[in-house]
C-alpha cells in the first residue's frame, strides 16, 4: 500500500525532475563550473532551519560537483550583513547567498541596508519552503482564528503579540489589519525567545515557523489555531488552514533560495538552478527536508525572481498601515 508520505514524495520528486530538466543546458555551456570551492553565505546564526537546510543542500551539491561547498554564517542587521557580503563578491557563481523570504522586504525596515536586492543580487532558484503557524498560550480560551479575533477585540489591553523578524511580523500585521484587532507587539531578537515568551505567558499569541513551534505544540505547551494557508500543511495535517479556522485570505509562508552577485554568467546561473532541482528531486532528500518541517522545492531563475518581486510588493501597504518605518 502506498502511504500519503510516499505519494507526496513521488509527486514532488517528479515535479522537481521536470523543473530541473527544463533548466538543463547543453553540456558545453555547463562545462567548467565550479572550478573551486563554493561558499553558501547564510545570513543567520548556526542551528536554525535555514542553516540546517543549507548544509543539506551544500552536501548534495558538493557530491554532484566534486568540489567542496562550505557554509559561512554571517548573521546580523536583518540579514543584510550576509547579503552585502555576497553582493560584493566576485560574479562567478562561487559565492552564493542563502536568501530568506525577508530579502524582498528589507527596505521596509532598513533605510540603508548597503545593497539593493533587485540590482546587486541575481536570483538563482528557490530550494525550500515552510509554513507559519499562529499559536496561543494554552490559557487563552480560544481554539481557532475566528475565536481569537473575537477574544482580541474584547480584550485589547491584555493580548500581546510576540514579534520577531520582518517577514513574520508583516504577516501578523496583515492578519491583524484584516480582522480589526490591535495586539501590541513585543519585539524579541529571535524565534526561540518568542516561543519561550509564549510558553511563559509573557505574550498571548505569536506567528512562528511551524518547524520551530512543532515540539511545543506536540507537548501541549502552546496551542495551534491554524496555518496561514488555503490548505493544510503536509508536515502537520492535523492543524487546520486559515481558511478552515475562520480567517480566509490569511496566507503567508516562508522560503529559502539562492542568489548570486549581479553579473554572474547566465550559463552558470542556469547550471546551478538545474543542479539544485536535480538533487532536491530525490525522495530521500525530500524526506530529510520534511524531517526539518520544510518542503524541498525548486524553480527557474525567472520564477524565483517573480517570487522575490511579489514579496517585495505585497507588504508595502501593510507596513504603511501598521506604522512600520525603516530605521
Amino acid at each position: 500500500m502506498i502511504t500519503l508520505k510516499q505519494a507526496f514524495c513521488s509527486w514532488a520528486g517528479k515535479a522537481l525532475l521536470a523543473a530541473s530538466a527544463a533548466l538543463a543546458l547543453p553540456a558545453i555551456a555547463q562545462a567548467g563550473f565550479p572550478t573551486q570551492t563554493v561558499t553558501l553565505v547564510v545570513p543567520f546564526s548556526p542551528g536554525g532551519s535555514s542553516d540546517t537546510a543549507s548544509r543539506i543542500l551544500g552536501e548534495l551539491l558538493a557530491q554532484k560537483w566534486g568540489r567542496s561547498v562550505v557554509i559561512e554564517n554571517k548573521p546580523g542587521a536583518s540579514g543584510s550583513i550576509g547579503a552585502l557580503t555576497v553582493a560584493n563578491a566576485k560574479s562567478d557563481g562561487h559565492t552564493l547567498l542563502v536568501t530568506p523570504v525577508s530579502i524582498g522586504t528589507i527596505k521596509l525596515f532598513l533605510k540603508n541596508p548597503g545593497f539593493d536586492p533587485h540590482t546587486d543580487l541575481t536570483p538563482i532558484a528557490q530550494f525550500a519552503k515552510g509554513d507559519y503557524v499562529l499559536s496561543v498560550n494554552p490559557k487563552v480560551p480560544v481554539n481557532d482564528m475566528a475565536e481569537f479575533v473575537e477574544y482580541a477585540r474584547k480584550n485589547p489591553d491584555t493580548v500581546f503579540h510576540g514579534a520577531f523578524g520582518s517577514a513574520s511580523r508583516l504577516a501578523f500585521e496583515d492578519f491583524a489589519l484584516k480582522n480589526g484587532v490591535t495586539p501590541e507587539n513585543v519585539n524579541y531578537r529571535g524565534e526561540a525567545l518568542v516561543l519561550n515568551a509564549l510558553i511563559a505567558g509573557e505574550v498571548q499569541v505569536a506567528l512562528t515557523t511551524l518547524v520551530g513551534a512543532k515540539p511545543f505544540l506536540e507537548s501541549g505547551r502552546i496551542k495551534a489555531l491554524g496555518i496561514p494557508a488555503k490548505e493544510r500543511s503536509p508536515i502537520a495535517p492535523q492543524i487546520p488552514s486559515a481558511d478552515e479556522s475562520g480567517a480566509p485570505g490569511f496566507h503567508a509562508d516562508f522560503w529559502f533560495g539562492l542568489m548570486a552577485p549581479a553579473g554572474v554568467p547566465e550559463d552558470v546561473r542556469r547550471k546551478i538552478a538545474a543542479d539544485v532541482g536535480e538533487v532536491l528531486a530525490r525522495p530521500e532528500v525530500q524526506e530529510r527536508f520534511q524531517a526539518l518541517g520544510l518542503l524541498a522545492t525548486s524553480s527557474s531563475p525567472e520564477a524565483f525572481a517573480e517570487l522575490i518581486k511579489y514579496e517585495s510588493e505585497r507588504w508595502v501597504e501593510t507596513a504603511k498601515h501598521a506604522g512600520i518605518e525603516p530605521q
